[in-house]
């Protein structure tokens, strides 16, 4: 599910995001920087090293 990342200064809609690391943007109408941290990363699929 997608949840909204909105500026932390004047609340306009940056981006919807779902699984991610860290996210910085600066937002267009104020300029202020947001930055976020980790919610929750979704790991890659591991490689079975038996199958070549």
């Amino acid at each position: 599910m997608l949840s909204d990342f909105r500026c932390g200064k004047c609340n306009r809609l940056l981006a919807k995001v779902d699984a991610f690391h860290q996210v910085q943007i600066k937002c267009p109408r104020c300029r202020t920087l947001n930055h976020t941290k980790t919610r929750g990363l979704v790991s890659p699929p591991v490689s079975d090293p038996t199958q070549h």
